[in-house]
C-alpha cells in the first residue's frame, strides 16, 4: 500500500486545480451556464484529471473529479451527477496504469476503451430516458435556455447579422415590435429563429456523440496521456512507461496501409444513402484524420527540435496552436511523413528526448 501513488507531488498538482477553476467561473460566469459548462467540459475537464493524477497521485485526481462533480450538480440539478459517468473511467483507467506500470501503447488502448464504454452507456441511457429522440431533446433544451435568457434578443440579433439564421420573411418591417423601454423580435420571427436554430442544434448534436467516439477519444487516449506523462516524468512524479518521445511517434508501415482501408471506406460510404451508412462512414474518416494529425504534429515537432532555435515551451506552444487551428495541415504533413518516411524512423533507432 506505501507504493501506490496517493499524493506524488502536491505543489504541482495545483495547477490543473487553477486551470479548472478558471474554466468553471467563465461557464458560471456565462447567461447560458448550462451549455457552456459542457462545452467547456467535455473536451477540458478530462486532459485536467489526467495531469492531475500524473502530476499528484490519486488524491489530487479524485478531488479535482468531485470539484467538477459538484458543479455539474449545482448547474444541471440532479442529473448532473451523470457527468461522473463520463469522468471517471478514463481517469481510473489512467491511474490504475501507472500503478501497475502498463507500457504507454497499452495505457492508451486502456483509457480509449474506457472512454468509448462511458460515452456509449452514456447515449444508450439518455436515449431510452428521451422517448429516442435525445438529439431533439438536447435541441429542445437548448431553445428553452435560450428563451429564459436576460440577453435573448441581444444573441439573436448577433446570430441574425452572422447569417447564422434569418427572419423568414422580405417584409423587414415586421422584424422588430415596439414594447415598453424599447423593441423585440415579431413573435412569428422568434418562432421563425427558433425552428433554424432547433434544426441546426440537433444536426450538430447528431455529430457529437460519433465525434467523441473517435477524434476526441484518440486525441485524449493518445495526446492526452503523452502529454500528462510527460509533465508527469519531467518532475519525477510519474512512471515513464516506455513511452517514446513525442518527436518519434509514428505508424507502422502496415499500419499506415491498414488506416487507408478507413477513408476507402468513408469514400464509399458518401456514395451511399442509407444514414448509416454514411455515419460508418464519417466515424472512419474521423479515425484516419485525427490519426495522420498525430503524426504530422509528430514530425513537426522532430523538424523544430532537429533545428534547435526554440525552447520547449515556445516548442510545446506551437504545437498547440497548430492543433487547433491547423489540424488538416497537420494531417496532410502526417501522411507524406508516412508515405516517404521522412524521418527515417524505420531504418535506424534514434535516441531523442521529448519536447
Amino acid at each position: 500500500m506505501s507504493e501506490i501513488r496517493w499524493l506524488t507531488d502536491p505543489k504541482r498538482s495545483l495547477v490543473p486545480f487553477a486551470l479548472a477553476g478558471v474554466l468553471i467561473w467563465l461557464s458560471l460566469r456565462s447567461n447560458l451556464a448550462q451549455v457552456f459548462f459542457l462545452g467547456l467540459g467535455i473536451p477540458l475537464f478530462p486532459v485536467l484529471l489526467l495531469l492531475a493524477a500524473a502530476l499528484g497521485g490519486w488524491v489530487p485526481a479524485m478531488l479535482l473529479s468531485a470539484l467538477f462533480i459538484s458543479v455539474s450538480v449545482r448547474v444541471y440539478g440532479p442529473n448532473g451527477a451523470w457527468f461522473a459517468v463520463y469522468l471517471l473511467p478514463a481517469l481510473i483507467a489512467f491511474l490504475v496504469c501507472l500503478e501497475i506500470k502498463l507500457t504507454f501503447y497499452k495505457t492508451a488502448a486502456a483509457v480509449f476503451g474506457a472512454l468509448v464504454v462511458s460515452v456509449v452507456f452514456l447515449f444508450l441511457v439518455f436515449q431510452a430516458r428521451s422517448g429516442g429522440d435525445l438529439y431533439g431533446s438536447l435541441a429542445q433544451a437548448s431553445i428553452q435556455g435560450l428563451d429564459r435568457m436576460p440577453g435573448r434578443d441581444s444573441l439573436l440579433y448577433s446570430l441574425l447579422q452572422a447569417g447564422f439564421i434569418s427572419p423568414g420573411t422580405e417584409d423587414s418591417a415586421r422584424i422588430f415590435i415596439d414594447i415598453p423601454g424599447g423593441q423585440t423580435f415579431a413573435p412569428e420571427v422568434i418562432s421563425e429563429f427558433y425552428k433554424q436554430l432547433r434544426f441546426r442544434i440537433g444536426a450538430l448534436a447528431s455529430s457529437f456523440v460519433p465525434g467523441l467516439l473517435t477524434t476526441y477519444a484518440i486525441y485524449l487516449s493518445t495526446l492526452g496521456v503523452g502529454f500528462a506523462l510527460q509533465r508527469g516524468i519531467k518532475y519525477k512524479a510519474s512512471p515513464h512507461l516506455g513511452m517514446p518521445p513525442f518527436s518519434l511517434w509514428h505508424f507502422p508501415r502496415a499500419v499506415g496501409k491498414q488506416l487507408w482501408i478507413l477513408a476507402a471506406g468513408y469514400l464509399l460510404a458518401l456514395l451511399a444513402k442509407q444514414p448509416t451508412l454514411q455515419l460508418t462512414g464519417q466515424m472512419m474518416y474521423n479515425v484516419f484524420f485525427s490519426l495522420y494529425v498525430i503524426q504530422g504534429l509528430a514530425w513537426t515537432s522532430f523538424r523544430l527540435r532537429e533545428r534547435g532555435r526554440m525552447s520547449p515551451g515556445l516548442r510545446l506552444i506551437l504545437l498547440a496552436l497548430l492543433f487547433f487551428i491547423a489540424q488538416p495541415i497537420m494531417m496532410f504533413i502526417g501522411i507524406l511523413d508516412q508515405v516517404t518516411d521522412g524521418r527515417k524512423l524505420r531504418a535506424t533507432e534514434r535516441a531523442n528526448t521529448d519536447i
